[in-house]
Formats: C-alpha cells, sequence, structure tokens
C-alpha cells in the first residue's frame, strides 16, 4: 500500500516504447505520457470524431512541406501526447515528431487537461496551438512560443475565421464547429 513518502516510479518515452514492443501495450492503448507517469484518455464522442475529420479535411495537403497527422504521437518533455491533430515537418524515417508548426486539440470535456497542455507544447517549440472549446463554440489559439508558455493567445468566437501560422486556408469557425447542437 502507498503511503505518503511513496515515489512514484516515472516512465521515459523508451519505457513505453519497449512496452509496447513486448506487448504489454496495444495500438488500441489511447494513454498520453505526461511528466514520466502514464495517463488514460477519455473515449471520443461523436461531437470529437467529427471536428476532427474537419480538421484533418481542411490540413491534409494544404502545405506541400508538412503532413497533417490525426491521434498521432508528439514526443514532448517528460513524455508523449497524442495531439487531435497536428502539422508538421516530416522527422527522419522510423521517428515520432518532437515538435510541431500547429497542434490542435479538440475538448468536448476536457478542457482543463488541454489548457495544461499548453506548457508541455511551448517548450517543445510548437509554434501554434489551439484549443477547440465544443461546447463553448470557441476556438483558443496559442502563439509566440516560449519556455514559460505562450505569449499570445486570442479567442475566436463563433463568427470569426482563423488564419493559422503556416500557409494554410483560412477557417472559419462555425465551419469547424458544425451546427449548434439542438
Amino acid at each position: 500500500m502507498p503511503t505518503a513518502s511513496s515515489e512514484v516510479h516515472r516512465l521515459s518515452y523508451e519505457d513505453v516504447m519497449r512496452m509496447v514492443d513486448a506487448g504489454v501495450l496495444g495500438t488500441a492503448d489511447r494513454v498520453e505520457l505526461i511528466d514520466g507517469v502514464l495517463h488514460d484518455m477519455s473515449p471520443l464522442s461523436p461531437t470529437h470524431s467529427e471536428i476532427v475529420a474537419r480538421l484533418g479535411l481542411h490540413f491534409t495537403g494544404a502545405s506541400p512541406e508538412h503532413e497533417a497527422r490525426v491521434q498521432d504521437l508528439l514526443v514532448v518533455e517528460g513524455g508523449f501526447v497524442m495531439p487531435d491533430l497536428m502539422v508538421i515537418k516530416p522527422p527522419p524515417p522510423g521517428r515520432h515528431p518532437n515538435t510541431a508548426v500547429l497542434v490542435v486539440e479538440v475538448a468536448v470535456s476536457s478542457q482543463r487537461h488541454d489548457a495544461w497542455k499548453a506548457g508541455p507544447y511551448a517548450r517543445a517549440g510548437v509554434g501554434e496551438y489551439w484549443i477547440v472549446d465544443a461546447p463553448g463554440r470557441v476556438v483558443r489559439v496559442h502563439r509566440k512560443a516560449g519556455r514559460r508558455g505562450y505569449g499570445e493567445i486570442v479567442d475566436f468566437g463563433d463568427g470569426a475565421e482563423i488564419a493559422p501560422a503556416l500557409p494554410a486556408p483560412a477557417f472559419a469557425v462555425s465551419a469547424l464547429l458544425g451546427p449548434p447542437a439542438a
């Protein structure tokens, strides 16, 4: 039984990759390694999946020197996360990316968790981080990454358009979110 003075054994990215290779974790296991601790991710709701699909369609092929990846692994300080969408310069073969031009998290019920991720994303040099707050019908855009976080945070509401920093077309928030729930 753990005591108040018990230490947590922290895992590394390499530890988790060995667990995958050994079959301890499989491709169906949705986990993130945050500060050395494995965290289960919540199941995907239909609203979440619909928004992620729209993001994928919008950013796939939008920039010839970048790739759009959906729910893939991004290595960050202290572990890895699985953003809903990231736009990256392709890493060397056989490696997961460790930074991105753009990361988007869709929050249906994970707003606090996704807001917390701004720090690790900024430290990883992610140029732009969006949190799509589906129930609030707002996209919070973080720009100007630094070691202490993002220097600019702007909310875009239902009637606004977002122009990503990378060469890609602007995106209407209402088109991203779809029709409001009845």
